[in-house]
């Protein structure tokens, strides 16, 4: 199985994560005051983030940085597990 580049799965789990927290990703990159391009890239799977936005995402977010970059199929049944027991 290929592993996905790390922008991808920023991308896709930071969606995902929205999604189950009920925001949009506009309302999080104003919350985080990040600027459209930023945002572009993010929804691209093309962020390429510094330290401190990743601290700043993950605040936001209310996450860790490795919840980020999981696997979206491995994260979801860890979110099942945990809804579900």
């Amino acid at each position: 199985m290929t592993r996905l580049p790390a922008a991808t799965l920023l991308g896709q789990n930071v969606r995902r994560l929205c999604k189950m927290q009920g925001t949009s990703l506009d309302a999080l990159a104003e919350r985080l005051d990040w600027s459209e391009k930023i945002l572009a890239d993010l929804k691209a799977g093309s962020l390429d983030l510094t330290l401190d936005q990743l601290d700043e995402l993950c605040a936001a977010l209310a996450v860790t940085p490795q919840s980020l970059f999981d696997d979206a199929v491995a994260a979801e049944n860890q979110a099942q597990e945990l809804r579900y027991g």
